[in-house]
């Protein structure tokens, strides 16, 4: 993360100048491509149908007769949307985030020969990757399971539970730490020549030296899918296979892509 790209200089830097990151810009883009989006947000909607089975089995709703059915339902379908629209399954996100840094800086994009094509450029960091996050969604869920099961341990310690309940605690912040990352991971993988390694590092350093902005992110995107699935969950189920993932990775490339421009000095792919 040496150096730092210079918008005012002539020549090739010209056509960046006349694109302003902005509200009205935001809205010009997204309206112009509505239909490319949605064929991309369907697309990767049908491929990613392991990662929503897994979450079915993880985060199991029960029967419409369960007095928590509604409660369940809403649960899944709310973090099921962010998982997948920011997380998801690695190689799947590298053709869907190629397509939308591009859409989101006002650049051309072949919606269905380019998803393929830097999934398949991206096959190995992106399974690498895959495997750090199956391993990171397995551990932490599990640790905050066993820390709440000691606070809620009737005659335990009481410094017991408060340890249990900072060590909650951290899971969770580094469980939200972890998911910024995302913002910032797939657009430096499918950009720049780096290491899975350097792409983890700078993606941390990312998160905390933009932390208002990550932050910012993280609060939008959590608003949009709350009210995407809280009005109706069969609406938020339609959107959500429509336009809400695309959507949601939309706001993503678009707020972080300028940040990641400033800072990055490789050769963009």
């Amino acid at each position: 993360m040496a150096g730092f790209f210079n918008y005012d200089k002539p020549g090739k830097g010209v056509e960046k100048e006349e694109f302003v990151p902005n509200l009205s810009t935001f809205f010009r883009i997204f309206i112009d491509g509505f239909w490319k989006l949605m064929q991309l947000n369907m697309v990767h909607f049908i491929f990613s149908a392991p990662l929503m089975a897994v979450l079915f089995w993880v985060m199991p709703v029960g029967s419409a007769s369960d007095e928590n059915y509604v409660s369940n339902l809403f649960r899944l379908c709310f973090f099921g949307l962010l998982i997948l629209s920011v997380v998801g399954i690695p190689p799947l996100m590298t053709g869907l985030t190629y397509v939308l840094r591009n859409y989101a800086t006002d650049r051309h994009s072949w919606v269905f020969s380019d998803y393929f094509e830097h999934i398949r450029r991206n096959i190995r960091q992106s399974a690498l990757l895959l495997i750090i996050d199956v391993a990171f969604g397995i551990i932490v869920p599990t640790a905050f399971y066993f820390y709440s099961s000691v606070i809620g341990v009737e005659g335990a310690a009481p410094h017991m539970k408060s340890l249990a309940f900072f060590a909650r605690a951290f899971l969770t912040a580094a469980a939200a730490v972890y998911f910024m990352m995302h913002f910032y991971i797939y657009q430096m993988m499918v950009t720049f020549r780096l290491g899975l390694k350097q792409i983890l590092k700078n993606a941390l350093i990312f998160t905390f030296s933009h932390i208002f902005r990550s932050l910012g992110i993280l609060l939008l995107i959590t608003a949009l899918a709350a009210v995407g699935m809280g009005i109706n969950i069969g609406v938020g189920l339609v959107t959500a296979i429509v336009i809400l993932p695309v959507l949601i990775g939309f706001i993503v490339n678009f707020i972080v892509s300028p940040v990641i421009a400033r800072h990055m000095l490789t050769e963009e792919q």
